[in-house]
């Protein structure tokens, strides 16, 4: 038997349920694990949903503070096994690295006292509940359950992730060639009709806004919206037609490279 683990941190840090990976359960994505557990205190979807952007600390925190479910303490070891089943289930990466820790007993020593879930880091002392799970799901990664799937799910996410690198720098090249095909357009200079003002002359343009000078008055209007609802009216329509579409594709590539 391999020396025994006694603290989730450092290098084993994933063992923790504090650990941070999303995991999805029971419908939601929460940030941790300790979120999805203390979210299943209670039995409303909407106090639940409350605990989904939660970091683990804060949502252990807000799990003291509520009025728990009348089967809590009948159902928290199963709700327990599920969201650590879940979570390495969901992160192959991690799946292989529990795997990794061979038959090494896992205990969650602490100073806080928890001996259900973990142990008195002293004496090592405690239910250790927590430990006994992961021990349990490492069991089955490596004893059949879920033999060769880590490294293939690992292997299919890699692909997946490719796939879609490939797709996005597709759609980035297919943005950048429509781009380019429209036609420029100088504004500063273009004289337009306004809504309600008469003709006027765009004097500048700062960023997404252009000044134009009306008589002896000047108003600022907003890009592209002054164009397509009518506030600036151009001689040529295809302006309007041009900008509305260079604005569509530049806002679809911003989202693009900032995924």
């Amino acid at each position: 038997m391999g020396e025994a683990i006694t603290s989730f941190r450092g290098e084993y840090g994933f063992l923790s349920n504090m650990y941070g990976v999303e995991v999805v359960w029971d419908g939601r994505t929460y940030r941790n694990t300790e979120s999805a557990f203390q979210s299943a205190k209670v039995l409303s979807a909407e106090e639940r949903d409350e605990f989904c952007g939660l970091s683990g600390v804060m949502a252990k925190r807000k799990g003291r503070r509520v009025s728990l479910r009348p089967d809590w303490e009948t159902v928290k070891d199963g709700i327990m096994e599920e969201v650590v089943r879940a979570k390495f289930e969901q992160h192959p990466e991690l799946a292989e690295k529990l795997a990794a820790t061979g038959d090494a007993p896992l205990m969650e020593g602490n100073a806080w006292h928890d001996t259900y879930w973990g142990v008195d880091s002293r004496t090592l002392r405690g239910e250790n509940r927590l430990g006994e799970i992961l021990m349990k799901v490492r069991a089955e990664l490596t004893g059949g359950a879920y033999a060769g799937t880590a490294a293939q799910a690992r292997a299919e996410k890699e692909e997946a992730e490719a796939r879609a690198r490939e797709a996005a720098e597709r759609e980035r090249r297919e943005i950048l060639e429509q781009l380019d095909a429209i036609p420029p357009h100088k504004l500063v200079g273009m004289e337009v009709g306004t809504r309600g003002f008469g003709r006027g002359r765009i004097i500048r343009r700062d960023g997404h806004y252009l000044t134009v000078r009306v008589g002896e008055q000047e108003k600022k209007f907003a890009l592209p919206g002054c164009f397509v609802q009518g506030f600036l009216i151009p001689d040529d329509p295809s302006v309007t037609e041009d900008l509305k579409k260079a604005f569509e594709l530049e806002a679809r590539l911003e989202k693009l490279e900032g995924q």
